[in-house]
């Protein structure tokens, strides 16, 4: 198998997440903000996700997962390939994504060669990284407005972060 991951990437996405330093979360960062399967992440989602992807290597002829099992996580081919329903994938795809509405896998998953892969495993059963948190939550919407009276008001529409429980900070009209 050849293999054209970063050695220091491996070595970080290898350490248990628990124990990776900060230097290592920025060189799994790095990594992963370059894959086109997770271009549609906003950065504090990727950030998340690095804190919690782990390292897989598979050998071949193996099955990864069988269409009963529960879906607990999806993942990211780093070398190798696997083959999924009539479909082989290869390096940089992402793969094992739940359907909507089902838990279960639906289809097996075969290890053609071996394989190297980061796991994303799934927060929850609603899903994950993607929602955003309140405490995540960031507006850069600016516009103007013309008010009742005819005067011209810069609207900023912000939500600053705020501690758990308490209630969002009001937005701001400015003149």
């Amino acid at each position: 198998m050849a293999s054209y991951v970063d050695n220091s990437f491996r070595q970080a996405v290898m350490m248990n997440p628990a124990e990776r330093t900060q230097q290592d979360l920025e060189i799994v960062y790095s990594y992963l903000h370059g894959m086109e399967a997770l271009s549609n992440l906003r950065e504090h989602q990727l950030r998340i996700m690095c804190e919690t992807v782990r390292y897989e290597r598979h050998e071949a002829n193996e099955v990864l997962y069988y269409p009963d099992d529960v879906g607990s996580c999806w993942y990211i081919l780093l070398s190798g390939s696997v083959f999924i329903k009539e479909s082989m994938f290869l390096p940089r795809s992402s793969f094992g994504k739940r359907s909507a509405g089902s838990l279960r896998r639906g289809c097996e998953c075969i290890v053609l060669e071996p394989s190297e892969m980061i796991v994303v495993d799934y927060m929850d059963e609603n899903e994950e990284y993607f929602q955003r948190q309140a405490s995540h939550r960031q507006s850069r919407r600016r516009f103007r407005k013309i008010n009742q009276k005819g005067e011209r008001q810069t609207i900023i529409d912000t939500v600053d972060p705020y501690p758990t429980g308490k209630p969002p900070i009001a937005r701001g009209y400015h003149t």
